[in-house]
């Protein structure tokens, strides 16, 4: 039996880059697809390639749709998505010819419910290299919980293929700048066993949009950031009491992290100080790192207007725009 693969792919304004994402999608080794692509209201070209490409291959599902946000139009494909396994790839992007058979056999190999891989990231000068060695384990989805708290990559949802039955109601939380995060871990939550492969079947363009936000945006940033901390720590200590202590340490790490950023205001850090207040009890009498502790209480006690006085805010980071896509 070869199983249905829904790929799902949202698209904005893209026009410069997405005829060479749909091609390494209907191109690929493994045919039994459903390619869905979901227009998020482009105003320039992306819609009429889309049309293009729909009538020349069958296996094409394109939905247009008014501008509502990347996390919508993802939610959009998932609630039509037919596949037996599903996977997502942004249309800025390509992937190599041979992800999906790879994704897929690797999955069936180990009897798991999500393949992860690797990928690279494309700046202007990335150039190609052979692997020589393909490295995959299985491991089960409370172990995979905890690379969370030490590999970023762990949070992505365009590395991975998830079966079905896993994805199933778990949607993007929709108005915000970053959503693998709120995503990702509910559904290793629903899985058994996942498997992770170093092979590099991704291509990730590093574009000066992705690096270059707003003001504003980097604040909605790190308001995203505030909440799907505490949310994850809130439903990954109920299911799985004995990661509380670590899930606990990485949220207030990463609390005290973004206290200091360049973009934090008085607003935000009175927010977070709310969520902490609702587990102070928690924090006093747990046997987390001391040092954490002790400076989040005092993060805590220091009045935000005083916080933000005393100076010590990360600065902004420079970017090397030349390396970027546009």
């Amino acid at each position: 039996m070869e199983y249905l693969v829904s790929i799902i792919i949202p698209i904005y304004n893209v026009e410069k880059y997405l005829e060479k994402c749909i091609k390494s999608m209907i191109n690929q080794t493994y045919r039994n697809l459903e390619i869905i692509l979901i227009n998020d209201g482009s105003t320039d070209e992306s819609a009429n390639i889309c049309e293009k490409y729909k009538e020349q291959d069958n296996r094409i599902v394109f939905i247009n749709k008014n501008n509502g946000g990347a996390a919508s139009a993802k939610n959009e494909g998932l609630k039509i998505a037919k596949g037996d396994y599903i996977t997502f790839v942004d249309s800025d992007d390509f992937v190599e010819l041979y992800m999906i058979e790879y994704m897929v056999n690797t999955i069936k190999k180990y009897n798991s419910d999500i393949v992860q891989c690797s990928f690279t990231n494309l700046y202007k000068n990335t150039e190609k290299f052979k692997q020589d060695k393909i490295i995959e384990q299985k491991i089960g989805s409370k172990d995979f919980l905890e690379l969370f708290l030490t590999k970023w990559d762990s949070n992505l949802f365009w590395n991975k293929l998830f079966k079905r039955e896993v994805i199933e109601n778990v949607f993007f939380k929709e108005g915000r700048c970053i959503d693998d995060e709120f995503f990702t871990y509910k559904c290793v939550i629903n899985s058994k066993s996942i498997v992770t492969s170093n092979k590099i079947v991704y291509n990730y363009r590093m574009r000066k949009s992705g690096v270059m936000k707003s003001e504003s945006s980097q604040k909605q940033i790190l308001k995203d950031r505030v909440d799907y901390l505490y949310e994850r720590y809130e439903i990954v200590r109920k299911i799985y009491k004995d990661l509380d202590k670590d899930f606990l340490e990485h949220l207030l790490t990463y609390y005290l992290i973004i206290s200091k950023d360049y973009y934090v205001d008085e607003k935000l850090l009175d927010y977070m100080k709310n969520n902490l207040k609702s587990i102070k009890g928690k924090i006093i009498t747990s046997n987390i790192d001391i040092r954490v502790k002790m400076q989040i209480l005092k993060f805590m006690m220091t009045k935000s207007d005083k916080y933000i006085q005393s100076k010590n805010q990360l600065e902004e980071v420079a970017i090397d725009e030349d390396i970027y896509f546009e």
